[in-house]
């Protein structure tokens, strides 16, 4: 995925950044009057914004030409910015907006070198001059800025305003990529993931991805997911790659969605699930996603239920709810594993993870479906001890079919010592929520 690159906005951008002042009106004034740049900027800027003082055009525009008039490039940079966007209650004045630009930028201001750069290249206010507009972009990136330097990353890599350089593109967004600039390294990380500009090593992708994929950054999160289930250079972290994919898709990424799908398509285990691939290809489609519209074509070619899955949403929606922690939604995922719903045939083992799940957060269905698991050994080792521990935190949430399997088992001595009286105990705290089979049992001798 990569950045839309729009002249006007980053005009408006640093426009706006050139804006965020705190006024000091009287002290400014004072010695804004005495002739002082750096105050007549200040002041120019507090008027241009309405900082601190009233907003007022005219007073912006004097006070920023005076100080501009001395030199002071800031505030011919500004001036410029200024007459080419045509501010609120400033005409536009292109002729003038350039004149001043190009002083801020002979004078050494990064801003102006940058944005003089974009102009040329672009042909917008100026003249389309390509060569030109690199020399600017390059004279401020070799000076630190990190603007140049993702511009001219921009440019060489997408070759629509000159042609495309793939290994000065990597060069130069890795500039800025080491001035911590989070756009560059997503993108250097995205270049070596590719192997574009530079040999491919999704390892090295990793390296840069990990810090920012922490910091909630969705480019990185799903890069990242990517690299991780397919595991071309470094090792397939299937559990890793569903967390990070989902997070991102659950703000609303087809991308994201439709990867989670050619991962549950293409992993390995548990991970490998063609009824969970579906779901989660449709639900890309929520996002006119073209790819995954292919592939759910493809599969429904090739699985005679695949348009069933499609048409479902209940599995997908409870699979969403349940990867964020929602425990009722995790409950019901183990349910459909359960049961089959929606399967060739029911896993037993998923079915256990995810009842697991919702039965470590208290909810006591689940502990009582994972109790009968251990107990039957279906989906993990038969454990009499982990069933009495499962059915009794159930049994003490007053769940009826729980009360019952701990009254049998007292009743019966199966994991636990045979007692009498703990089994009527429990099996009468079944009865009195009308629950069938215990008011049978207790009707036995």
């Amino acid at each position: 995925m990569r950045a839309r690159w729009s002249c006007a906005w980053v005009i408006s951008a640093w426009l706006a950044v050139s804006g965020c002042v705190q006024a000091q009106p009287s002290e400014m004034v004072n010695a804004a009057k005495t002739g002082d740049v750096a105050a007549q900027y200040e002041l120019g800027k507090a008027h241009l914004y309405g900082k601190g003082v009233e907003k007022n055009a005219d007073d912006a525009v004097r006070w920023l030409r005076l100080a501009a008039d001395q030199n002071h490039a800031s505030s011919q940079y500004l001036l410029g910015l200024v007459y080419v966007l045509g501010a609120e209650g400033v005409k536009k004045n292109p002729e003038e907006g350039l004149a001043r630009i190009h002083q801020a930028a002979n004078a050494g201001n990064l801003d102006a070198q940058n944005l003089l750069g974009i102009l040329y290249l672009k042909g917008e206010a100026v003249e389309r001059d390509a060569a030109t507009g690199i020399a600017w972009l390059e004279r401020a990136a070799q000076q630190g800025s990190v603007a140049a330097q993702n511009s001219l990353g921009f440019v060489y890599r997408k070759g629509e305003l000159l042609p495309q350089n793939l290994q000065a593109s990597f060069r130069w967004y890795l500039a800025a990529a080491r001035q911590a600039d989070v756009l560059a390294q997503v993108t250097v990380a995205e270049m070596y993931y590719l192997g574009e500009g530079v040999e491919k090593n999704p390892a090295e992708a990793e390296k840069w991805l990990t810090p920012l994929a922490d910091k909630g950054v969705q480019r990185a999160q799903l890069l990242l997911g990517k690299i991780c289930f397919e595991g071309h250079g470094v090792a397939p972290d299937y559990k890793r790659a569903l967390l990070l994919l989902h997070a991102v898709a659950v703000r609303g990424s087809g991308e994201a969605y439709y990867e989670l799908g050619r991962l549950f398509e293409q992993g390995e285990g548990e991970y490998r699930n063609e009824k969970e691939a579906i779901a989660y290809y449709t639900q890309a489609l929520k996002y006119q996603h073209a790819a995954a519209a292919q592939r759910l074509e493809q599969l429904s070619a090739s699985s005679p239920r695949a348009g069933e899955f499609a048409q479902s949403m209940e599995y997908m929606e409870n699979l969403n709810s349940a990867l964020g922690g929602n425990v009722l939604a995790q409950y019901n995922v183990g349910v459909f594993q359960y049961l089959g719903k929606g399967f060739e045939k029911p896993n037993y083992t998923e079915a256990a993870k995810w009842f697991t799940k919702a039965a470590n957060q208290g909810y006591a269905k689940a502990q009582y479906n994972l109790g009968t698991l251990y107990e039957n050994g279906e989906g993990v080792s038969k454990n009499m001890a982990q069933a009495l521990k499962w059915y009794r935190l159930a049994a003490e949430q007053q769940d009826a079919p729980a009360q019952f399997a701990l009254g049998t088992l007292y009743r019966e001595g199966q994991g636990v010592e045979k007692n009498a009286k703990l089994a009527r105990d429990w099996l009468q705290r079944a009865a009195d929520q009308d629950y069938a089979p215990a008011k049978k049992a207790l009707a036995r001798p």
